[in-house]
């Protein structure tokens, strides 16, 4: 395959479908962990750059395999430069296993996480190796004349790539103010 850069997307079936899309279709070879392969196979279906993606068929509760499916592609593809993360809380060691084995291949890397909007307000301790460039997005809610709203899969992906581009340690994609008009988890 020529000489693409490297993207693990975690979430990229669904919310950050239009990010892996945008990735492929500008020179990435993007490896996606999913657990839907249908889902996988519908998203490729969509992109002009089929042949830059990679399933990663795993959940990533599961660490064990976790791990060994990242060292199997890795060992095939390289290590990725670019890892966008969109990881559910239910899983709190993922993320760290996926540090600690990329940084057992490479320590020049950029990992963009993606946390929902309360995380804005917690203090997450997660372990950054220092030659990682560390980005965290914040996905906030939309105020409109309706009210407010959740943002949608492409407002998402659309903010995730703005930050991509940009050189800041911290965005918000929307809004998190006022914070107690936030739309309900319903």
């Amino acid at each position: 395959m020529e000489n693409l850069q490297h993207a693990l997307v975690i979430g990229g079936t669904g919310m950050l479908q239009k990010t892996c899309l945008w990735l492929a279709d500008n020179n990435y070879m993007v490896t996606v962990i999913n657990r839907h392969k249908n889902h996988f196979e519908q998203m490729v279906a969509k992109s002009k750059a089929p042949a830059h993606f990679h399933n990663l068929l795993v959940d990533y509760h599961d660490e064990e395999k976790l791990e060994k499916k990242l060292k199997q592609t890795f060992d095939l593809n390289g290590p990725p430069q670019l890892v966008i993360s969109w990881i559910h809380s239910s899983a709190p060691q993922a993320l760290p296993l996926i540090i600690d084995t990329i940084c057992r291949y490479t320590n020049k890397w950029q990992l963009i996480h993606i946390q929902g909007s309360s995380s804005f307000f917690v203090k997450e301790q997660i372990n950054i190796p220092k030659d990682c460039t560390y980005q965290q997005v914040y996905l906030g809610f939309v105020m409109d004349e309706k009210g407010s709203r959740w943002l949608t899969n492409d407002e998402i992906s659309n903010g995730v790539l703005k930050a991509m581009k940009l050189d800041h340690p911290k965005v918000v994609v929307g809004t998190l103010e006022p914070w107690h008009q936030r739309p309900s988890s319903s």
